[in-house]
């Protein structure tokens, strides 16, 4: 059994909300605490209350930071929340994410794994106010980073790293025990079209109900699905399906047509270890497989 926390901008892309339902139900996971990052984060977990109240679980739930250490020129709301009326859902003010981030582990030193699928708001400002927070980790998982050869077609492609560049900075920079990285160019390995997706989620449980509901408006204005998150949550009880580099990574802050760029330099010293390879049906296989299991 694993101790998870999940900080998250779940609320827009429907693969937030996959990665929660799939902590959910997978049987080996003890998720102890969401946080909520980006904008509009008190809409975004009530959001993620709602999705864990269709399975009855309680989970503290704080709505954490709407603004960025570093300013961008966007404040990105989850068009998902148009969903919460058709929900069960308490409802949330900003809090410290941060602080509740720290207490639990405090509590529970080298005990828990940290996901983090959204902006690295939340973690840097852990790691920043509280510098002996990345030695409490057991680990430390991220949707994060581009490191193929090809240019992205504009900046902000690599969102978790361009809606907060400096956040993502402080994060890579941490020395945390075991710090992997999924990046852009894995995950979009993992890309089926909508109507592929919607079949896969119609198991009609109030669960995969709730995900849909709240992914619908992403869904029917990009056509596709690519699993970015849940391929962070699945290799950690599954680390079978991705190989990984050690190396270090860096970020750009400063020349605004590659803000939040990332740069991967191989090095067996380093403190990050990125994912290279993803097996595809291996995951696919895990992840519905589990998602099935939902009443």
């Amino acid at each position: 059994m694993e101790k998870i926390l999940l900080d998250t901008d779940i609320g827009g892309d429907i693969d937030d909300a996959i990665s929660l339902a799939y902590l959910l139900m997978e049987p080996q996971c003890d998720l102890m605490g969401i946080t909520t990052v980006c904008g509009e984060s008190e809409k975004r977990a009530a959001i993620a209350d709602a999705i864990c109240k269709t399975v009855d679980r309680e989970i503290p739930i704080i709505a954490g930071f709407d603004t960025t250490l570093q300013p961008v020129p966007v404040y990105p709301t989850p068009d998902g929340a148009s969903a919460l009326a058709n929900w069960p859902h308490d409802n949330y003010t900003k809090s410290d994410a941060p602080a509740f981030l720290y207490q639990m582990l405090k509590d529970h030193p080298h005990e828990i794994i940290l996901i983090g699928i959204g902006n690295m708001t939340n973690i840097a400002t852990l790691f920043r106010d509280y510098p002996n927070a990345p030695g409490l980790l057991k680990g430390l998982y991220v949707m994060n980073g581009y490191f193929a050869n090809e240019p992205l077609p504009e900046p902000w492609y690599n969102w978790n790293a361009w809606a907060d560049p400096l956040a993502s900075k402080m994060v890579f920079a941490s020395n945390v025990k075991v710090h992997k990285a999924i990046p852009l160019e894995v995950t979009e390995m993992l890309t089926i079209d909508a109507e592929r997706a919607s079949a896969l989620f119609q198991t009609n449980t109030r669960l995969t109900q709730a995900v849909l509901d709240f992914g619908n408006a992403w869904l029917e204005s990009s056509h596709s699905l690519t699993l970015h998150d849940p391929c962070v949550a699945v290799s950690i009880f599954h680390p079978e399906i991705c190989q990984f580099e050690k190396g270090l990574v860096t970020v750009e802050t400063r020349e605004k047509p590659l803000m939040g760029a990332t740069t991967f330099t191989p090095n067996q010293n380093g403190h990050v270890d990125i994912a290279r390879t993803v097996d595809k049906e291996a995951f696919y296989r895990i992840l519905f497989s589990t998602l099935r299991n939902a009443i």
